[in-house]
């Protein structure tokens, strides 16, 4: 009789839980990309906007669970997306489709959509009335002037819509995340993610340590790791130009790579490109301006985050001095088409995690000499310049020591987290495995079928050594 009784009161403070967290669940038919059908639920959750507004209103948390194949699973993983912006669902419908269906022999696994991304975004879009212009060759002050207006606009815009802008900063995410934990019954939880998922996970256990049982992490992103060091980007390309130097059709053709990019940057500084691109919307031929500081935001937006797209960069930088720009202005032009598009949430995280001001001062004096300057950073931090948005703080963003469990991947060309800031963060993990994937860029998990076998045994268990997996790295166009 006992034990009946203890085991209603466990339902009910269960049921009790659920209700008081607006926790939902639902069958649900997952699709992935290519069409693939597998059995899941889609859960919601209820959270405030704001923790710090006592008068918040709630917004809605959504998110696919998939159960795990194992009769004695672990820990539920979270999946946390990068961007910031990213959503949890779409990744798992794309390439990544088979990690989730693979983790499933270990745990529940859930593609979380974090707030103000995805299923989990409610917030009205904005347009705005600024424009960068096609036929003038960018400039950074033109660029941050669209950009900042464009932000100054729209969140005006969404505060009177009710929205509370400073809800949709990194610390809220974190909170999210432990507010699912919560409503879902578990004491742990194991976190999986990338690039701004590592951001938001090592912001998690800063506030929940003991409630992590193991992280899994790629590309990472520190706490004051946001706004990139331009001297990282320089060593990220002296590996680059050590690959284009293997592939000896390549070298003979471009020779060193960063020589002919300053060469490259140098010429257009010294007599922008005016060339036209036809514009399959309208249907019309239009004239676009191309500066270096156009090719340098390009390379740094586009070229650079993994191989198969740095594998054009020498084509492209030799094209330019060679009067072929077919492939550069599409990119030129679609870069300024967008430059006033706004999304609240990776505009309000990345502004509110800021960078420290002594970062600040180093990333300022290596941008003078960086062939990229700070493009890879733009346009941040300048951006959240009278925007409203409230800082994290310093604390936030100062680094601390852990007793979790972590498995770290790293690439050596990535050209968006870079190898160099990773030594640091893995240094601060007392139970770190760092795994270096040689030849992988930024998007890894999918570099080696090693690196899902590795994440299930860690997952499982199993001590894990750390050590370099050699991946084979694209031919130079």
């Amino acid at each position: 009789m006992k034990t009946i009784i203890t085991f209603l009161i466990c339902f009910l403070l269960g049921l009790a839980v659920l209700f008081s967290q607006g926790l939902q669940f639902a069958p649900y038919e997952f699709k992935n990309d290519k069409g693939e059908i597998v059995d899941a639920e889609i859960g919601s959750l209820q959270v405030p906007e704001n923790r710090n507004n006592p008068n918040s209103r709630n917004i809605t948390i959504k998110f696919i669970r998939f159960k795990s194949t194992n009769p004695n699973p672990q820990a539920p993983i979270i999946y946390l997306a990068g961007g910031p912006g990213g959503s949890g669902i779409a990744t798992a419908r794309g390439i990544r489709f088979e990690l989730f269906m693979q983790l499933r022999e270990v745990a529940d696994v859930i593609a979380l959509d974090q707030r103000g991304t995805g299923l989990s975004e409610d917030i009205p879009r904005c347009r705005t009335d600024f424009k960068m212009s096609m036929a003038e060759p960018g400039s950074p002050g033109k660029y941050l002037e669209v950009m900042q207006e464009s932000s100054k606009q729209c969140l005006d815009f969404w505060i009177d819509e009710g929205i509370d802008i400073n809800g949709y900063n990194t610390v809220e995410n974190a909170k999210d995340i432990d507010a699912l934990r919560q409503a879902l019954g578990v004491e742990k939880i194991n976190l999986w993610g990338i690039s701004y998922g590592s951001h938001l996970g090592f912001a998690y256990v800063r506030l929940f340590e003991d409630r992590v049982d193991k992280m899994i992490m790629a590309s990472l992103e520190g706490p004051d790791e946001t706004i990139k060091l331009p001297k990282n980007s320089e060593s990220y390309l002296e590996r680059l130009n050590l690959v284009l130097k293997k592939d000896t059709l390549a070298y003979s053709k471009y020779g060193n790579l960063q020589k002919l990019m300053r060469v490259t940057l140098d010429s257009l500084n010294r007599k922008p490109v005016y060339t036209t691109y036809f514009d399959r919307r309208s249907k019309k031929e239009i004239q676009v301006g191309i500066s270096d500081f156009d090719l340098k935001l390009v390379t740094s937006y586009f070229l650079t985050k993994n191989p198969e797209d740095a594998s054009a960069l020498p084509l492209i930088y030799h094209g330019v001095l060679n009067g072929k720009f077919d492939r550069l202005v599409q990119m030129v032009a679609g870069m300024k088409q967008y430059a006033n598009r706004v999304r609240l949430m990776p505009l309000v995280a990345d502004v509110a995690s800021g960078v420290s001001v002594t970062r600040h001062e180093l990333i300022t004096k290596q941008s003078k000499s960086a062939i990229l300057s700070g493009t890879t950073n733009f346009p941040y931090p300048d951006i959240g310049e009278g925007l409203g948005i409230k800082d994290a703080g310093a604390e936030y963003r100062k680094s601390f020591t852990s007793n979790v469990k972590a498995l770290f991947f790293s690439g050596t060309l990535d050209g968006r987290t870079y190898l160099e800031s990773a030594a640091n963060i893995v240094g601060d993990f007392k139970n770190a495995t760092h795994i270096i994937v040689d030849g992988a860029g930024h998007d890894l998990y999918r570099s080696s079928p090693e690196i899902i076998e590795l994440i299930k045994s860690f997952l499982s268990g199993d001590m894990i050594k750390s050590k370099t997996i050699k991946v084979q790295t694209p031919r130079f166009r």
